[in-house]
């Protein structure tokens, strides 16, 4: 019966041993998101980031793209649907290669106005012809689609976009895990006009079959001012882990974000060194293993980033704390 399977169909009967014991490839998020997912983001995965405008989700994406070039020389493809990229955005990810080979813009041009469609059809081509890609998609909530971009606005278009989205989710759900392609897809909440006085204030604007398909959740409540002193030098975005592919659901966790650099791993590990106890604290003053003392968990932070291999160190030792591996 096997034989006739395989003669028909092709190689498509796998041990059980085959998705046990396959290697995951993890790409880094953060220092604290990484613990919090169990590892990562494990490549060949759908990863969305949800919640309000503002909150830090077009940054903590490309510090995550700048993570895949980085440890892995993955190729990042970006879909600017808002068009809100800015060079402020792209210069202010440390580690983020702006090189063509490594990083390719995706959006409308004069004259050429994509709509859903489009950027979907393009998305599903790198999804089947560019192993190992990352694709980011920012956003899913501002996808139009050709009717709504040709046609008049008093003109209802029913569900256009959510039929396009389904059939797309469709089609890369088998190709992703083989491809190992990972999509980053943002979206954002809106008013909830049929609530009637019950349910949320604020829904999801996307489409229900993401909600399916989707590997890796996180929804980003608020985020509140990083001060130092009186400047503000960034921002912390309070997570939850709504889905994850390796560790559980529900936790809840701040990741750190300073301007001009991304995600804050040096003031994330400086947190957790903290929490688990690396570092005594008595009152503004931490006092590392080695005797040395440093004021204030900014200037931790500032110390880690002159000194990488500390840095290293010392997120090592947290991961192995909690069983998670070095990479």
């Amino acid at each position: 019966m096997n034989k006739d399977i395989i003669k028909e169909y092709g190689d498509v009967l796998h041990d059980a041993s085959s998705i046990t014991e396959k290697p995951l490839e993890i790409i880094s998020v953060g220092p604290k998101l990484d613990m919090a997912l169990g590892g990562g983001v494990p490549e060949g995965s759908l990863f969305i980031m949800t919640g309000p405008e503002k909150v830090g989700k077009t940054v903590t994406a490309l510090s995550f793209c700048a993570n895949a070039q980085r440890h892995y020389e993955r190729q990042v493809y970006y879909a600017n649907i808002e068009g809100r990229l800015k060079k402020r955005d792209l210069q202010g990810i440390t580690d983020l290669s702006l090189n063509p080979e490594l990083m390719q813009i995706i959006g409308s041009t004069e004259g050429n106005i994509l709509s859903a469609e489009k950027y979907l059809s393009i998305v599903d081509n790198i999804v089947h012809t560019k192993p190992g890609a990352v694709a980011v998609v920012d956003s899913f909530s501002a996808l139009s689609s050709e009717s709504e971009l040709t046609g008049n606005l008093e003109d209802i278009q029913v569900m256009s976009v959510q039929k396009v989205l389904a059939k797309f989710c469709r089609r890369i759900s088998n190709v992703l895990p083989i491809n190992r392609v990972t999509v980053v897809g943002i979206t954002h909440l809106m008013a909830n006009v049929q609530r009637f006085g019950r349910g949320k204030s604020k829904i999801e604007k996307s489409g229900s079959a993401l909600k399916y398909q989707v590997d890796v959740k996180l929804h980003a409540t608020h985020s509140v001012p990083l001060m130092q002193g009186d400047t503000q030098i960034g921002q912390t975005i309070h997570w939850q882990i709504v889905t994850s592919a390796i560790g559980p659901p529900g936790q809840k966790v701040e990741s750190h974000i300073r301007y001009g650099k991304g995600i804050w791993k040096e003031m994330e590990v400086a947190d957790l060194l903290i929490d688990f106890g690396l570092i005594s604290k008595a009152g503004a003053w931490l006092k590392l293993p080695n005797g040395e003392k440093i004021q204030g968990k900014v200037k931790l932070a500032q110390y880690l980033e002159e000194n990488p291999d500390q840095y290293e160190a010392f997120r090592d030792e947290v991961f192995s704390m909690v069983g998670l591996n070095e990479d």
